[in-house]
């Protein structure tokens, strides 16, 4: 018969058996359930983004920096030395082509004109006398022969002092307007000093530098437009007129010359302008967000949404450019104009041919939004 003390060991270990087989078959449970599949979630449209592509001209520019200049510029010097007698313009005027500008005291110069039209006269008499007694014989065709060439010695003379005196008028080359001159009446001027300068505001010209790389796409005609500090916002349209034959060895740069016509004369010669060179214009070009475009298979693709699915869709693309501050692509091939385009959530596609839903427009602030919430004010 079994003593208390053996019952007691046999109950106990039948309680930590019972315990085991009890945490076993927890563990068995616990572990099948964990393996279970997960119920599925319900399945739904793709929240997108999308825009219509759009039709718009596109341009192909090239940009550089110039220097403006004017249709024509000179800075007027004496040829001879003088003392100016008068000053026959007002500075910043406008003055005709051959208008005197500055006159010198010419006292001296008139003076030999008048002794230089005297022998002439007299030479030319002579010659007349010798030509008659020629004709009568009295005379031999030696004598009548040094008195043509005393009559023309004469003639140059008179020519060449007549000269020096036109150089003492100095006049303008030019229509234009005048600058500020340097020099006063009564002041003595030795030949090459510089008076004034002279501009031709009627058209400006603006040289510019471009890449010798693209040389091959220049042309005589072609778009340019002009953008100066002086004056923000503002577009100069202009064309290039000259195209240097010459590539630049030490930039590898090719020389430009574009002319404008700025008839409000806001323009400088001798301003800074940024210079946009249009090589191609595309009237009709299919464009789309750049945001668009996605990469698959080492190849070009956009989400076209065809009948609330998005259908993957390569694409051919072209010229690169901004329009409404946006950047843009040309699509080549691959796209319609009535098309539509995911432009945000393409991410989230998997697969092709995806129910996609093309999420509401952020509802805009102010007029014709949801009115604003007036501040709490305090209770007294």
């Amino acid at each position: 018969m079994p003593t208390p003390q053996s019952a007691r060991r046999w109950a106990v270990l039948a309680i930590v058996i019972a315990g085991l087989v009890a945490a076993s078959l927890a563990g068995i449970k616990m572990n099948s359930q964990s393996q279970a599949p997960a119920p599925k979630a319900a399945g739904g449209p793709v929240v997108i983004e999308a825009e219509p592509v759009r039709v718009a001209e596109l341009l192909d520019a090239v940009t550089a920096v110039g220097t403006l200049r004017s249709a024509e510029s000179v800075v007027l010097k004496s040829e001879i030395p003088g003392r100016i007698a008068r000053v026959m313009f007002a500075d910043g005027s406008e003055v005709a082509k051959g208008d005197a500008l500055i006159v010198f005291d010419a006292s001296v110069q008139q003076a030999l004109v008048n002794q230089a039209r005297a022998e002439r006269d007299l030479a030319a008499a002579k010659l007349k006398r010798t030509e008659e007694l020629f004709q009568k014989k009295f005379l031999s065709a030696a004598a009548l022969d040094d008195a043509k060439a005393t009559e023309e010695i004469a003639a140059a003379k008179l020519a060449l002092a007549q000269a020096n005196l036109d150089k003492m008028t100095i006049r303008a080359p030019f229509a234009g307007q005048i600058g500020i001159r340097q020099v006063s009446v009564g002041d003595y001027l030795k030949e090459g000093v510089e008076l004034v300068n002279l501009e031709d505001l009627s058209s400006m010209k603006a040289d510019f530098r471009v890449p010798e790389q693209i040389s091959g796409r220049l042309a005589v005609g072609q778009t340019v437009q002009l953008q100066s500090d002086a004056f923000a916002g503002a577009s100069f349209p202009a064309k290039v007129v000259a195209i240097d034959p010459a590539v630049d060895a030490a930039g590898r740069s090719l020389l430009l010359r574009a002319e404008l016509r700025d008839v409000s004369r806001r323009l400088k010669p001798g301003m800074f302008v940024r210079v946009r060179l249009v090589l191609e214009s595309r009237l009709n070009a299919i464009v789309i967000p750049e945001e668009a475009l996605v990469t698959a298979q080492n190849r070009l693709t956009v989400f076209k949404v065809v009948e609330g699915k998005a259908v993957a869709t390569p694409v051919v693309t072209g010229l690169r450019s901004r329009l409404d501050q946006r950047a843009v692509v040309e699509v080549i091939k691959g796209l319609a104009p009535d098309d539509v385009v995911v432009t945000a959530g393409q991410i989230k596609i998997r697969g092709n041919n995806v129910p996609v839903k093309v999420a509401e427009p952020a509802p805009a602030k102010g007029p014709g939004g949801p009115p604003e919430k007036s501040p709490a004010k305090k209770a007294p």
